[in-house]
């Protein structure tokens, strides 16, 4: 498995508004949606400040980049663009880890 991470700089620190349009426009249930998407988070910092990180669970780095390829992202991308400080006309990827070691509480 693999996890994606990738960081979100939203204009005037409005990690708010990035937080609503992912809820509104079911970003996260897209990805989901797709086979070899384990599951996804939005993550907004606690004082309100810096990035706001999206993070997944991927069967493999093949299942992300289908999720990269999707028409369905680039729309997406496409709204994003309004409110982030991020130049979103590069293709917004992120970074990729193997998960090799795990624990769970229980």
């Amino acid at each position: 498995m693999i996890r994606s991470v990738l960081y979100l700089h939203p204009r005037a620190g409005n990690a708010i508004a990035v937080a609503e349009l992912y809820r509104s426009s079911g970003v996260l249930e897209d990805a989901a949606n797709l086979e070899g998407c384990l599951g996804a988070e939005l993550q907004l910092p606690l004082d309100g400040n810096g990035p706001v990180m999206v993070t997944a669970l991927w069967r493999d780095p093949r299942a992300y980049q289908q999720w990269i390829e999707s028409p369905v992202r680039s729309v997406h991308r496409e709204q994003l663009s309004e409110l982030l400080q991020d130049d979103v006309s590069a293709e917004l990827r992120g970074e990729l880890y193997e998960i090799v070691h795990e624990a769970a509480a229980g």
